[in-house]
């Protein structure tokens, strides 16, 4: 176990790093370019991206999740796979390049035509470093990802700055995504030794499908499900309306998702090793939980009660409309941590059939509520998306329960600390900030200021778990234990 420990504490370590890095990179570039760029251009993107993640999707998911938890792997199943991510995403540009136009006529974007037709080329860049990924994440080697990454980051943010300044519009942000896969995907060659053969195994293919295809056909259901807001939303409203949306997404899930996806990637690999101890699995779930949960929670609140100076600052005032869209979009991101542990311990588990069927039944409620939200609006369809995620922890937590003892109602008492901080915190920096709201930096840093010290009283004050395994494991915060 407490090797487990050390390995996840290490992974964790070099992914939040990374993720500093990389995130923190890409919010600022995210935030000159729209400084620059118009909520149209955006919103073009965001229809181009439906279209790729979910071509994406069919490449690199589930093969992928395959290869890190196998007990072992040979070198025909590495090959295998790096071949029919090859063959796939040739298949998968194939019916991009000649369905564009209809997508383009299906949003009335002419441009969308030749749009999607370039940045479709990403799937190739990234069939290619699948395998490479999945052997350095085999290896705890987070390290190299993190480089990779954050190259790719700084290196395509620059790029679409300086094409963005020089008017290529939304040429620019094409760019920063073709860049940024190619740059990581060349540093991850680099940093493997690896290197594919001609060999393919059709029992190395199978075996490794038999527990992918499950998660292939939920990883593109669960993109075509968290895109078909931008679907609808594109098709229904305007371009600029579509903008707004999908940079208020961005900006959240850049803390969320990534914040998760981090804690996630360090810790399947090793939590793959106690597949069979389901005891030792619950107990360390529970602690992975309230560390998510009070990393995440509170900076969510944080940002939804200082959106509205933050964007007074940063942004001009065609981006104001964007404000409320991330408060609501906070509300989601504080919950999916929740989601994703579940999800994520059915795949340690190997029971890849239970996600694809428990994603099955949130979807159908979640598509349910978004169309019965089109004649409320954004905020409508919004609020429909919290509605939904509340509602997905009971198929989500079921399974839990059955394989790990893992319930509900232990999740929730796990994160109801986490919660009361974040919402105290959240309340106390929307306050102050909305007594300055004449003077919006002074209203930042104070509502910053009294939110976060807020945070920090109270979670000592409760004793959360989470904040106790963090402090044991850096040196410098060990003063803080005597308060725990």
């Amino acid at each position: 176990m407490k090797d487990i420990n050390r390995k996840i504490g290490i992974g964790v370590l070099w992914n939040f790093a990374g993720l500093f890095m990389t995130r923190g990179a890409s919010t600022l570039f995210t935030i000159f370019l729209a400084r620059i760029l118009a909520p149209d251009i955006f919103g073009l993107v965001a229809m181009a991206t439906v279209v790729f993640e979910l071509s994406n999707a069919l490449v690199n998911s589930g093969l992928s999740q395959a290869l890190i938890r196998s007990k072992s792997v040979t070198k025909a199943d590495l090959s295998t796979v790096f071949i029919t991510n090859l063959v796939l995403s040739s298949l998968v540009y194939a019916a991009l390049f000649f369905g564009a136009p209809f997508v383009a006529e299906f949003y009335s974007q002419p441009e969308l035509t030749n749009l999607i037709r370039v940045v479709g080329l990403i799937v190739f860049i990234n069939a290619t470093k699948v395998v490479q990924t999945a052997i350095l994440s085999r290896e705890m080697n987070f390290k190299a990802q993190m480089q990779a990454n954050t190259t790719g980051v700084v290196v395509s943010g620059a790029l679409a700055l300086y094409l963005a300044y020089t008017g290529w519009g939304v040429w620019s942000l094409a760019a920063q995504m073709l860049s940024s896969a190619l740059v990581s995907a060349i540093i991850l060659w680099l940093a493997s030794s690896w290197r594919p053969a001609l060999q393919f195994s059709m029992e190395s293919l199978a075996r490794l499908f038999g527990f992918g295809k499950n998660l292939v056909a939920e990883a593109f259901l669960q993109i075509l499900f968290e895109n078909s807001y931008v679907l609808v939303i594109g098709r229904f409203f305007s371009a600029e309306l579509t903008g707004l949306y999908f940079f208020a997404q961005k900006i959240t899930q850049l803390i969320s998702r990534q914040l998760t996806y981090a804690v996630q990637q360090a810790t399947f690999p090793a939590l793959s090793t106690l597949q069979d101890d389901n005891s030792a699995l619950r107990t360390k779930y529970s602690q992975i939980l309230q560390i998510m949960m009070i990393m995440i929670a509170p900076v969510m609140a944080l940002l939804a009660g200082l959106a509205t100076p933050l964007f007074n600052i940063l942004f001009d005032d065609q981006w104001h409309a964007a404000v409320p869209y991330v408060q609501l979009f906070c509300v989601v991101g504080a919950i999916y941590p929740l989601h994703a542990l579940n999800v994520n311990l059915l795949n340690v588990k190997g029971r890849s059939d239970l996600v694809l069927k428990v994603g099955l039944l949130k979807k159908a409620v979640s598509l349910s509520l978004l169309f019965l939200a089109i004649p409320y609006g954004v905020k409508g369809i919004l609020v429909g998306q919290i509605i939904g995620s509340l509602l997905a922890l009971i198929p989500n937590t079921y399974f839990s329960k059955k394989l790990v003892d893992y319930s509900l109602a232990a999740q929730m008492l796990d994160a109801a600390k986490p919660i009361l901080v974040a919402t105290v915190a959240g309340g106390v920096a929307f306050g102050v900030s909305s007594l300055l709201a004449a003077q919006p930096l002074l209203s930042l840093l104070c509502g910053g200021v009294a939110g976060v010290t807020m945070g920090v009283v109270l979670s000592i004050a409760l004793k959360i778990q989470g904040i106790s395994y963090v402090v044991s494991r850096f040196k410098f915060l060990q003063p803080i234990r005597r308060f725990l």
